[in-house]
């Protein structure tokens, strides 16, 4: 019996290893940094809100079994296309954000399909596919933006153009600039609609995970006819965060320091419902027939075939989901910066996205939403914290800044080779088992 428990441990420890080691370097930076609780919690929550959509894009193809989808990149220059048009038309406010994110769900329908077509061609190898195309694609856009808007497409816009004068002495407008600042009525547009103080908020929001929760349970025992422990455990995520919530209430309402921390804190509860729909539009498709078919295929495609899935078709549909959610995930990034970095902003989104999700423990096969939110988490408490951990240290940020380049691509590394060594282990557990098996055959006759 102490032998499985302590297996069972060691299983825990091997499946968790990456996120315990990045919470564990998240408290140091916190500790080390000196910076009080309501900063680490305003920051945090302002990143979550800015990028979790972007992360919660690479769980179809995961599902799918196309790895970690480093060509989000063209779901995010979609996005910056759409709302560089409502700068250039001033159709400003939320109304400017609900255009956009139309203009970018097009834009990435096509992308997302011609890159599906070419994952198609290279199955088993979409990740350096990926990212090699994602690479393409940024001088395909700098081409366009530099050079063609002006000359061949034509745009005039003093306010987001470069202009230089020909030999007439006429000014001409070609290519966009470096940074386009968005009108003031489209700056933090979702952010500013709706903003609550985080304890007037928690109350509300643990009541509705209390009622979601209870409802799932109740339908689970009484229309399933499961068992309350089959329950529990198939709505766990339900269970796990309404007990979190109403453990976070109960400190606050009792813990004068608890309550400091969080009472300067506000909640963009529009952006929050934008991040809970998404996400609930992932689940919702997880839980259909094609989600099924995504899952089938990620699984093994042979089988899948057999069964009569079209596994190239559905590769192409998990590629177009991916690439319109991170169009729509970079939407509500920039809003939230109030700005577009016209020929940066999109470069490092695919591994930033991907260095999060590793962080929360996802693996090239395998991802949830827990671990969506997880990483998210850890992944930006880092990379905020370790700029003043390192002024702290050394007396010099630029350390930190350092860090962070090396955080990012070294995460991938290091949850990769984890990966790679998982199988192994597992490969030798299986053989193991097998060669147990046929020795208790043999001894039994």
């Amino acid at each position: 019996m102490e032998h499985k428990k302590r297996n069972k441990y060691v299983e825990f420890l091997q499946d968790n290893m990456v996120p315990i080691l990045f919470t564990i370097l998240c408290m140091a930076s916190i500790k080390i940094s000196g910076q009080n609780a309501g900063y680490v919690i305003t920051e945090t929550i302002s990143r979550v809100g800015r990028n979790a959509i972007l992360i919660v894009s690479l769980i179809l193809p995961v599902l799918c079994g196309m790895g970690l989808n480093f060509s989000i990149v063209l779901g995010a220059m979609a996005g910056e296309v759409g709302l560089i048009l409502i700068t250039h038309w001033s159709f400003d406010g939320l109304k400017g954000i609900v255009l956009a994110a139309v203009i970018a769900t097009v834009l990435s329908v096509i992308l997302g399909t011609l890159t599906g077509m070419l994952f198609n061609k290279v199955k088993g190898q979409e990740m350096i596919t990926g990212m090699i195309l994602g690479f393409f694609a940024v001088g395909v856009y700098d081409l366009i933006f530099i050079f063609m808007v002006g000359s061949i497409i034509p745009m005039v816009n003093p306010e987001i153009m470069l202009n230089s004068q020909n030999e007439a002495g006429e000014t001409i407008y070609v290519g966009l600039r470096n940074t386009i600042d968005f009108h003031a009525e489209t700056k933090y547009a979702v952010d500013n609609a709706w903003k609550v103080m985080f304890v007037k908020f928690l109350p509300v929001l643990l009541g509705c995970f209390a009622a979601v929760t209870a409802a799932v349970l109740a339908y689970r025992i009484v229309k399933r006819k499961e068992s309350v422990k089959e329950a529990v455990l198939g709505t766990k995520g339900f269970v796990i965060t309404s007990v979190l919530l109403a453990v976070l209430q109960g400190m606050i309402m009792t813990v004068p320091a608890v309550k400091k921390a969080f009472f300067i804190v506000q909640v963009p509860v529009l952006t929050g419902i934008v991040i809970g729909a998404v996400c609930l539009l992932v689940v919702f498709i997880t839980k259909t027939k094609l989600g099924q078919d995504i899952r089938t295929v990620g699984m093994n495609m042979q089988v899948a075939s057999a069964a009569g899935i079209d596994v190239d078709r559905t590769r192409i549909v998990a590629t177009v989901l991916s690439t319109v959610i991170a169009s729509w995930g970079q939407i509500i990034f920039l809003q939230n910066i109030g700005n577009v970095q016209t020929f940066n902003s999109h470069e490092q989104v695919g591994t930033y996205a991907v260095a999060a999700l590793l962080v929360g423990g996802a693996s090239i096969d395998k991802a949830t939403m827990g671990q969506v939110f997880t990483g998210t988490v850890l992944f930006h408490i880092l990379f905020f914290m370790t700029p003043l951990a390192g002024k702290v240290l050394f007396n010099d940020p630029q350390l930190g800044e350092y860090f962070r380049v090396f955080l990012c691509y070294g995460i991938i590394a290091i949850s990769l080779f984890l990966y790679a060594w998982k199988k192994v282990v597992e490969e030798k557990r299986r053989m193991e088992k097998e060669y147990q098996e046929q020795l208790a055959q043999l001894e039994a006759k």
